[in-house]
């Protein structure tokens, strides 16, 4: 069977509209009626109950839709792995990263691998970490650097280094005078925190230490991700935790200020591939990442 008989089926059967349909699928309704005649005639069943002015599934084309929207992923994904396929053979790579740690990772270990693969061709893509995930799951690209946890069993990790939690704050603040800062005096500061559909695990973290420090959530304001909580920082619009990453590309009018307390809070990024991906770059990039120690560029002076 062609699959584009059940491309028709699943946007009739979304749809409820022939019209609608046809539209969507960019053809015209009595083309669509006669394809959805000719599958039903395929199936052995009606798939629909047609009525004047609507349409409804039968209970038959209730199951046959949960199969064919299976099939279609299927499908789909038999096609993403056959071009990743094409990819490893003509030695193409695709990285995801969260916004703002290439600027550590990438200076360090791109070298280094451009050097023991000079023809590699290598695309970068900035994604969130649940959207690595699903482009990871999807084919769509080979490692991801991002920060856990990792839900699917296919999917291995290794941590490429921890961080330590920091305190974005503007130069003219009162605690920018402090080297360190107590965490009762944030409580009544106001915070930018990177939204949990963002980074959910950095954002329970930080969640986790600005209750310790007693800062109510009507303090808080979410923010897209660490950089634009830099930028928020910047117009006076509150505090920020942050990875200390930042550490080397905050604006002048920004100082980082670390957290006084005994055990300073951290956060792994992790390198995150699928177990199947038989890439030979990414076999090497992984040899590199586990080889490599990640040393911290010399932060600007601060006051």
């Amino acid at each position: 069977m062609d699959s584009r008989y059940l491309k028709y089926f699943v946007a009739v059967a979304e749809d409820l509209n022939f019209t609608k349909a046809a539209e969507r699928l960019h053809t015209v309704q009595p083309s669509l009626s006669q394809q959805i005649k000719r599958l039903e005639e395929m199936v052995g069943v009606p798939l629909f109950h047609r009525m004047k002015h609507r349409v409804s599934l039968t209970e038959a084309g209730r199951v046959f839709l949960e199969d064919a929207n299976r099939i279609l992923r299927d499908v789909e994904k038999a096609f993403s792995r056959a071009r990743q396929a094409a990819k490893a053979e003509s030695g193409q790579m695709a990285i995801g990263f969260i916004p703002g740690t290439e600027m550590k990772v990438f200076p360090q270990i791109l070298p280094l691998l451009s050097a023991a693969i000079p023809d590699l061709d290598l695309s970068l893509r900035s994604l969130t970490s649940p959207q690595q995930l699903v482009a990871l799951i999807n084919h769509e690209i080979n490692l991801g650097f991002l920060r856990g946890p990792i839900p699917f069993p296919e999917i291995a990790t290794t941590v490429v280094f921890r961080e330590e939690i920091v305190v974005a704050m503007p130069a003219r603040h009162e605690l920018a005078r402090l080297r360190k800062i107590p965490l009762e005096r944030l409580a009544k500061c106001r915070f930018l925190r990177v939204s949990h559909d963002v980074a959910p695990t950095f954002h329970d973290l930080t969640m986790a230490i600005l209750e310790q420090a007693g800062v109510h959530s009507s303090y808080m304001l979410d923010s897209e991700n660490a950089l634009t909580s830099i930028s928020g920082v910047a117009s006076g619009m509150g505090l920020a935790l942050l990875p200390s990453f930042v550490e080397r590309i905050v604006p002048p009018d920004v100082v980082i200020r670390r957290l006084d307390l005994p055990q300073p809070p951290t956060i792994e990024l992790l390198a995150a591939y699928r177990k199947d991906d038989a890439l030979p770059a990414l076999a090497c990039l992984l040899e590199l990442l586990q080889n490599h120690s990640f040393e911290d560029a010399p932060a600007r002076k601060r006051p």
